[in-house]
């Protein structure tokens, strides 16, 4: 981004990238004004500086005024270091101009460090309500409030108060974080481990600014080659999904820290920032369809983008690993196991070309041992990573070595015999240390010198950041997700032979039935059909028809099917009376095959969100469902099918008919669709059973749920 060109400024610049600052509440007693000058000298910030208290002191040997309508040049952004009790006059001070007040000072970007407003609920949220007002009202942005700031080390600015740490690497990292804290703990591992931050941003509360405005932003900064995130909560899910969407297209990976996999979580976060943290499993449905790369540490998340940033997409998911310890290519091999990455046998002609070089070796496996012979022959290190990265089968070529932490280390020539070969393979490439360890001046500057970006700090934190980097690659080519609209909202089904008829509708293949509101009706109905037969109650005003005994099943003959139809009057009058029954629903049975669930449900954040696994009792023996955000493709259900624990039993389990997983995900597109056509007071939607057996997909029952109706 050309930060020197008026035209080409994104809205968040004057933010992020100012040209002239202010200090509001400047004073050598205000802890959060010191770390703030601090942090403004120390990434050498060279434009204009205005101090704002209200004696108008002098305050780090530089003078000051009492009001910012008192700055008598262009002001682009402000930070407003004073208490909460203070914080909405100095907005207003801030924020004067002519169509509102005489006085025009006119800063349109404000951040804001001061907590207690709607973290702390109660009257914290209408003060944080009043801020936010001011800012729609006058056109401010807003960072914060209760954030620490940011730090952008490309323009050299800083506005807040994140304690200040010199880095010497090349910035190719922005960090985005709800927390400053979290931010520092970010910064302080990632420069240990010799990576530059190109932005750091502490968001708070969100109030105006959100992360997915952030995200926005930094996608189209030329030197941000990664963006890391820690959320809270998503405060504009739709934003978020476009910001996250132009990430993607623009092959810049997002890595993200989330918290709230734990119940208790959620109350942790609303006392912190005021978020919503939401379903976690949705989320990780967010972000497997929006490319977000997921972890769980802080080290996961620096080490995750670090090695994204340093690599870029990969072509194809096998990666070979070379070493001169059996043991660490043993370790390595484990590792990889478990984290799911692919160490590949070599092809053929890759062998036959090793083969020349290495074998005297005995051994050409992956990940490969080089042994000794690497010592005596120095040059294996060049000729064999060579070969292996020519391999069709490889994406990424690992060498570990441990950088240099001395000036003159053991082995000088092969670690630039190594330094000179990752820098030249056919697949990107990384040195990998044996084990987690600071990259201090000697190994920045070694990797400099051969064009590494990043060394990943171990083989542990290596293979999991490597499963994230072939996880982000192998989804840029999808399509671009976007929120479906239904054109023409259908009128709502109001008991389960509607909503089967609805879901034909939209294609979905569905069980014939026969409505029948006596038993004789029932005879003639099951006589038609012909074989066994179910009997289902039929009524709007119960969901669980089972829980009252309106399920009857493998009915065959009229006296089974007349007798079941008068004991289901019987029990159904007892345990739901006054529920208005509209007859029974028969169908045939079906057998030898698999019954799936197929659930759609409203998120109150993503919108709707299907759920698919493995239907009638085990679904809750097993718990083995896999979500996605609607709509979905067809290849969005085909992975999500293959990733159940109980996929096996559509493969062709125990003689059971191997499943068409394509006509299946045909089924539950059709049914996303249907779910989709009936608006947004749906509230949720259930196929169960969608029964499967080879390319004979059929859905057997279905439920809609619409708000303020629960059947």
């Amino acid at each position: 981004m050309a930060h020197d060109l008026e035209t080409a400024r994104h809205r968040l610049d004057p933010l992020i990238a100012p040209r002239s600052v202010a200090l509001v509440g400047a004073s050598e007693r205000n802890h959060f004004a010191g770390l703030a000058m601090r942090a403004l000298r120390g990434v050498g910030y060279a434009g204009p500086l205005h101090l704002v208290n209200p004696k108008a002191a002098a305050a780090f040997g530089l003078g000051a005024v009492a009001r910012c309508s008192d700055i008598d040049a262009e002001v682009e952004a402000a930070y407003l270091c004073v208490p909460q009790g203070a914080v909405l006059d100095a907005a207003h001070d801030a924020a004067h101009d002519a169509a509102h007040d005489a006085i025009d000072a006119g800063i349109r970007n404000l951040i804001v460090v001061s907590g207690g407003f709607a973290e702390v609920g109660g009257e914290g949220v209408a003060l944080e309500a009043q801020l936010a007002a001011l800012s729609r009202d006058r056109g401010v942005r807003m960072l914060g409030p209760n954030c620490l700031g940011f730090r952008n080390n490309l323009a050299s600015v800083a506005l807040g108060s994140i304690p200040f740490i010199e880095q010497t690497p090349r910035p190719t990292i922005a960090l985005v974080a709800a927390s400053g804290s979290v931010a520092s703990s970010v910064i302080n591992y990632g420069i240990q481990q010799g990576i530059g931050f190109t932005h750091v941003i502490a968001t708070g509360n969100e109030m105006d600014v959100t992360i997915a405005d952030l995200i926005d932003y930094l996608t189209e900064i030329d030197e941000v080659l990664a963006i890391a995130v820690f959320i809270e909560g998503v405060k504009d899910p739709e934003r978020f999904i476009a910001a996250a969407e132009k990430a993607r297209a623009m092959h810049k990976p997002i890595v993200a820290l989330k918290v709230g996999s734990a119940a208790a979580t959620a109350a942790v976060a609303a006392a912190h920032t005021g978020a919503m943290v939401g379903d976690d499993c949705v989320f990780d449905a967010v972000c497997d369809r929006l490319g977000i790369v997921r972890v769980d540490t802080i080290e996961g998340l620096v080490n995750t983008a670090a090695t994204i940033a340093a690599t870029g997409p990969i072509a194809r998911p096998g990666v070979t690993l070379v070493s001169m310890s059996g043991g660490v290519c043993e370790i390595a091999s484990d590792y990889g196991a478990a984290r799911g990455v692919a160490f590949p046998q070599f092809a053929e002609d890759t062998r036959a070309e090793l083969a020349g070089q290495i074998s005297v070796l005995g051994q050409m496996h992956n990940p490969l041992d080089l042994t000794g012979a690497a010592v005596r022959d120095e040059h294996l290190w060049a000729t064999v990573p060579e070969i292996i990265a020519r391999d069709p089968a490889i994406g990424l070529t690992l060498i570990a070595w441990n950088v240099p932490q001395v000036a003159e280390p053991s082995m000088p020539n092969t670690l630039d015999l190594i330094g000179k070969t990752v820098q030249n393979l056919a697949t990107p490439a990384l040195i990998v240390n044996n084990v987690e360890q600071p990259v201090n001046e000697y190994g920045r500057a070694y990797l400099a010198s051969h064009g590494q970006l990043f060394s990943p700090p171990g083989l542990a934190h290596a293979l999991d950041a490597v499963r994230g980097l072939w996880w982000w690659s192998s989804r840029l080519d999808r399509p671009a997700f976007a929120v479906s609209v239904p054109s023409d909202i259908k009128a709502r089904p109001a008991n389960e032979r509607e909503t089967l008829s609805h879901l034909s509708d939209y294609g979905v293949p569905v069980v014939p039935t026969r409505v029948a509101r006596n038993a004789d009706e029932a005879i003639a109905a099951a006589r038609e059909i012909g074989g066994p037969v179910a009997l289902k109650l039929l009524s709007g005003q119960i969901a669980h028809k089972s829980e009252v005994g309106g399920v009857a099943l493998n009915l065959l003959g009229d006296q089974a099917v007349a007798s079941a139809y008068r004991a289901m009057m019987v029990a159904v009058a007892e345990r739901a009376p006054g529920a208005v029954i509209e007859g029974v629903l028969v169908s045939p049975m079906r057998a030898n095959g698999i019954e799936l669930l197929v659930g759609i449900a409203r998120d109150p954040q993503w919108g709707l969100v299907a759920a698919v696994g493995l239907g009638g009792f085990w679904v809750e023996a097993l718990a083995d469902t896999a979500l996605m955000l609607l709509p979905a493709t067809r290849e969005d259900i085909v992975t999500a099918l293959r990733s159940l624990r109980g996929f096996k039993m559509l493969d062709g389990y125990r003689g059971l008919p191997e499943a068409d997983l394509e006509a299946v995900a045909d089924a539950v597109v059709r049914i996303g669709d249907a779910a989709l056509a009936l608006g947004d007071d749906l509230a949720a939607l259930e196929v169960n059973p969608l029964f499967v057996a080879g390319s004979h997909v059929e859905a057997l029952d279905a439920l809609a749920v619409f708000d303020g109706n629960t059947p």
